[in-house]
């Protein structure tokens, strides 16, 4: 199953590579079809709220554009695979296209207030940053709740950190940008470094099963029906895997960050 599924990956970059080699248009058509499921990942993973104008439909429609964005753009000497460029590209478009359309409804704003509102008092109660387990139980919610409501956060939050500091200037300076040289000292880049090399040492200590589904999941981008024909399981297995591996190491990492408090 993994050698069939390497194959299929690998007649996808061909695809690509003859495109940009000859620039036959009837090639186009195939590369959609080759990387509609990377289109269909990214927007099942952006937990759009109920009861927004665009529809999952509307956001495919948009992937596709950001597809055949990245292939017109993709040159072969960039030193990465064409699925790893288009990610970019895909997220982009479709993230582009919920920021024209965004408007949060009183619920929204509610749920937004309520987790804000119950981080300022766990913060003040416990002296530390919460963890998403205290976080829920303080604002009367379930984990699923709350990350969806951190999606639309940061989909608000990012759009006002990518606009320019100065009115009517594209290239400005953003937000973002002078966040980050004014807040990240050189300590909090150390224990971010540190952080990442604890991760890196956690998963290799996971099983051999384990580690293939979050690389498949994370860096393929695979869906979990896709991970499960590939491993030869069923995908509510796959999500019972994913999940409880996320769990532990989520849980892992929240020990360890108490203990250097």
């Amino acid at each position: 199953m993994l050698n069939e599924y390497l194959k299929v990956k690998q007649d996808a970059e061909n695809l690509v590579r003859e495109y940009i080699e000859t620039g036959d248009e009837s090639l186009k058509e195939q590369i959609v079809r080759a990387y509609i499921n990377l289109v269909r990942h990214i927007v099942g993973r952006l937990n759009i709220p109920e009861g927004w104008i665009l529809k999952k439909e509307d956001l495919y429609q948009y992937g596709v554009i950001g597809l055949l964005d990245a292939l017109e753009r993709y040159k072969l000497d960039y030193g990465v695979t064409f699925k790893t460029f288009a990610y970019k590209r895909i997220y982009g478009e479709i993230v582009d296209a919920i920021r024209r359309e965004m408007t949060l409804n009183k619920d929204q704003v509610k749920s937004i207030t309520r987790v804000n509102d119950a981080v300022d008092r766990l913060r003040a109660k416990l002296g530390r940053e919460p963890s998403v387990d205290e976080i829920c139980k303080e604002a009367k919610i379930t984990e699923d709740e709350y990350f969806k409501i951190q999606r639309v956060m940061d989909i608000g939050f990012n759009r006002s950190l990518e606009e320019p500091l100065s009115a009517g200037d594209k290239d400005g300076i953003q937000l973002k940008d002078k966040l980050s040289d004014e807040q990240e000292s050189l300590e909090e880049e150390l224990e971010r470094k540190d952080l990442r090399r604890y991760l890196k040492k956690l998963i290799k200590s996971l099983g051999e099963r384990e580690r293939l589904v979050l690389a498949l999941y994370f860096y393929e981008e695979l869906t979990l029906a896709d991970i499960g024909l590939v491993l030869g399981i069923s995908e509510s297995r796959v999500s019972q895997i994913l999940n409880d591996t996320l769990k532990y190491l989520r849980k892992r990492i929240e020990v360890r960050s108490g203990l250097r408090r």
